[in-house]
């Protein structure tokens, strides 16, 4: 019977354990610390693991990651370097994506920014007509999330395009590429959404020098990680008017400190880190279907390339 260990760095682990022996009984998925034997352990399902977990189990192979970002792996020196990570792809992620951005990517398309403005002053002015294909989205990562969001946003009538590491071949979508076609990814860019992997080439990506190259007017949007943005740059180029807006769900404390200059600013939209939740019945049958393909030899996709960094 395959031994598997659950770990999580807070008190959710009862819903993942109850939906895991739900649908993989067969898996005999248990807590971390009531294993017995754990010498016989191969796999771990975690969340921000401890060295205390890899201590604990001396003949782990693999963990799967409770969540899309694996950068609290890879950079946690206790994480023993022949283990291999797999990283949940969806785990029905990218509907709450689709539905974030395009929450606040129609809040500032229709201009609902300006008449918040307005309505204090009493102001009763219709703001000009534009066409839908006029406003330019650009999506920086075209993983599966960015991906899945860069077709949904079609259906507004937007102008999409994406930046990736290399091209990508999605029909309707502009695909940029590399360091050398981001500038003129960015010049082309009204809303610009962020859903990047932190790796060392994205970290500090949303800098003065790279969000000065969006048109004057532009927003910025970031779900991805908050070390991606540099906030001192972001509210500089606020004040200087040449950002229009920016909504921000990660940040590189979080919770964000409460006397940071992001929270006041009249022109940025705060969420909680609450973009996009795994859901727990995905995800298990994610990480169940994985880890049954592994044990029959196969080779699944989600395996993580520590060189990459996702």
């Amino acid at each position: 019977m395959t031994r598997c260990a659950l770990f999580t760095s807070d008190e959710s682990f009862e819903p993942w354990l109850r939906e895991f022996n739900h649908q993989f009984p067969q898996l005999n998925v248990a807590h971390w610390q009531h294993i017995t034997h754990p010498e016989e352990v191969r796999y771990a399902m975690v969340w921000k693991p401890t060295k205390a977990l890899f201590d604990r189990f001396p003949n782990l192979t693999t963990v799967f990651n409770l969540g899309a970002g694996v950068d609290a792996i890879l950079s946690n020196p206790a994480v023993p370097s022949h283990i291999n990570i797999y990283r949940i792809e969806d785990g029905g992620m990218s509907a709450q994506m689709n539905q974030y951005f395009s929450y606040f990517l129609l809040h500032f398309f229709r201009d609902m920014d300006l008449y918040q403005q307005q309505q204090p002053l009493q102001q009763w002015k219709v703001q000009p007509f534009r066409p839908a294909s006029s406003f330019r989205v650009g999506i920086l990562g075209m993983g599966q999330l960015g991906a899945n969001l860069a077709n949904h946003l079609q259906s507004y009538g937007f102008d999409v395009a994406g930046w990736s590491r290399s091209k990508k071949q999605l029909p309707g979508v502009t695909s940029y590429a590399g360091a050398r076609e981001l500038e003129a990814f960015l010049s082309r860019t009204d809303a610009l959404c962020c859903l990047l992997p932190l790796t060392p080439d994205t970290l500090g990506i949303l800098n003065r020098k790279n969000m000065s190259l969006l048109p004057k007017g532009a927003v910025v949007l970031n779900a991805g990680r908050g070390e991606h943005l540099v906030a001192d740059d972001l509210l500089a180029l606020l004040d200087e008017n040449h950002l229009r807006g920016a909504v921000l769900d990660v940040f590189k404390r979080e919770p964000l400190p409460a006397d940071h200059g992001l929270w006041l600013h009249p022109k940025v939209m705060i969420t909680p880190h609450s973009s996009a939740q795994s859901e727990y019945v995905p995800c298990v049958e994610r990480i169940g279907h994985t880890l049954q393909a592994i044990e029959n030899n196969q080779a699944p996709s989600g395996l993580v390339d520590r060189s990459r960094g996702y």
